[in-house]
Parts: structure tokens; sequence; C-alpha cells
């Protein structure tokens, strides 16, 4: 068996359709196939075996040639992940969600990182696009929460594409949670305590796919059953708490990196899009309440 020195492992973490089209597999695919990356490096596609049915397209194996598809008995991203990194066999491991999209320079920015400084994990920038005023608020709102605005160690790690150190992703598997939104805050909780070190690398970006109001809903819903499930304890007293530290944390982003990241005249959408935000991050908190199996309607996984 071939030893690399970095393996990327892919799963889909967002389903809104019963059918599996493989469209984000596909950019994603072309994305790594692009890499600058000089040395080579083994690439694992994780999918639930539900999809198995559904094979992968043969143009993915043109664009990789080596490509590894393997498939878990599960739908649960968290699950699908942790498979991935257990047939893999790189000394460190990019794990990617198969609906963000790495730039060239991604792998070997992370990597040297990685590599060449005492950190545990590196993550880069993700973003949604700059070319509407829509995905520069989105950028704001929902991407800005790791950013610290330069390069440098972080306490904060992104779920959506990061590079690891194998041994941490050995003892830090994801747990089991209703939603993977949860299971990634508990498991980045758990590696801080182990005195483990993050480091953010700004100039690594990756764009992650967006949507329209079913897309904020969703994600929105899925934020407000995390805060609630993760704040210690299931009140509804807690809710006016949540929702102001919600617009808390949304404010210091604008005071942070507004004048970065929008332009002067996407300000007047801002307010407009935080106060809708408002609905479905309390549904999400009642869902939390209630107790729910799963986030009725969701696409995430």
């Amino acid at each position: 068996m071939t030893t690399y020195h970095l393996s990327v492992v892919s799963v889909s973490d967002y389903e809104p359709g019963a059918e599996k089209t493989w469209n984000d597999e596909k950019a994603l695919i072309i994305a790594i196939a692009e890499q600058d990356l000089a040395i080579p490096f083994e690439v694992i596609l994780v999918e639930s075996t539900k999809h198995r049915g559904q094979p992968v397209p043969s143009e993915f194996f043109d664009l990789i040639p080596d490509l590894k598809v393997h498939y878990c008995d599960s739908e649960q991203s968290a699950t699908l992940k942790d498979y991935g990194v257990s047939v893999s066999n790189g000394t460190y491991i990019a794990v990617l969600e198969s609906d963000c999209i790495p730039a060239k320079n991604w792998l070997r920015l992370l990597l040297e990182a990685v590599d060449g400084q005492k950190y545990d994990i590196v993550s880069g920038r993700t973003y949604y696009g700059e070319e509407t005023a829509y995905q520069r608020v989105m950028n704001l709102m929902h991407r800005s929460w790791d950013d610290p605005g330069s390069s440098g160690s972080t306490e904060e790690i992104s779920n959506n594409g990061a590079v690891y150190h194998r041994e941490i992703l050995e003892k830090y598997p994801y747990p089991d949670a209703v939603t993977p939104f949860i299971s990634a805050a508990i498991r980045n909780k758990k590696i801080r305590e182990g005195g483990h070190r993050f480091y953010f690398e700004r100039t690594a970006k990756m764009k992650h796919a967006i949507g329209g109001a079913g897309f904020i809903w969703d994600y929105q819903r899925n934020k407000g059953h995390q805060c609630m499930s993760t704040v210690g304890s299931y009140k509804y007293s807690n809710a006016p708490k949540l929702i102001a530290q919600k617009f808390i944390r949304e404010i210091w982003a604008c005071k942070r990196l507004g004048n970065e990241y929008l332009n002067l005249y996407d300000w007047p959408l801002l307010p407009i899009i935080m106060l809708l935000e408002i609905v479905p991050f309390t549904v999400g908190m009642f869902d939390a309440l209630r107790k729910v199996p799963s986030i009725p309607g969701s696409a995430y996984r």
C-alpha cells in the first residue's frame, strides 16, 4: 500500500434532493485536480450506501485516475468523514465538504502551514463569492465568525475544510448528535480543551455554495438548534439571550470586517437579513426545546 504525505477526504453534508446529482462533487473533483501541490496525494470520496445505485460519474476518474470511492452504511456526514479517515493513509488529512470549492493554492498553503509550524489543524477563509451584494452580506453574517482578519493562531477551525495531523482525527472522532452542526461544535471544543493548536491561513480561500431563502431558512434553523442545544440547559427563557448574543456577534462582525467585506451600497441589505434570519433561528431553538430527533425538512445530514 502506498503511503501518502497527504490524503484528501471529501464528504457531502448537504443533500437538498432525493436523487444524487453529483454536481457538487464534480465541481470539487475538478478543483482538486487543478491544485498546484507538487507532491502526489490520495483522494477519497465517501458516500452513503443509500446512493450506491447512483454510480459515480466516469468523468471523475478521467480527472483523478486514482480516485478512491468508498461507501459507508450511514447517511450522517460526521460518520462518513470518520470512515474516510479510517480508510486513508496520509500523514496529514484534508477533510472537505463537497459543496466547498478550494482555490488552486488551497492545499499547498494549508499543508505548508501545518507542516512548517507547530499547529495541529489549519483552515482557511470560507466565503460564498463576492459578485453580488447578497453574497457579500452573507459572507459577513455566516462566514466571518472564524476570520480574525489576518493569518495566525486562532481559537476556531472551519468544519467545511481543513488540514489535520492524522492523529488528531483518530483521537477525536465526531460524537453522535442530532445535527452535524452540534457534532462539529462538540468535537472542536474537545480538541481545544486537549491543548491542540489551530492556525488560520487567510490567503487560502474556499468558495462555499449558497442558495436563496430556503438555504437561509435551513442554515439558521440548524444554528438556532445548535445554540439552544449547547447553551447548557433546555429552557425557553434562554431564547431571548441567545437571540441577543446572535445580534451581538453580527454587530461585532460588522465592526471588525464590515468595511472589508461590504461595498458601501451593500449595507442597507444587512439589517433586513439580520431581522429575517431571527425567524428560522427561533424555530430551530424551539426544535431543540422539543428535542426533535432530527431537524424536519433539513437538507443537512
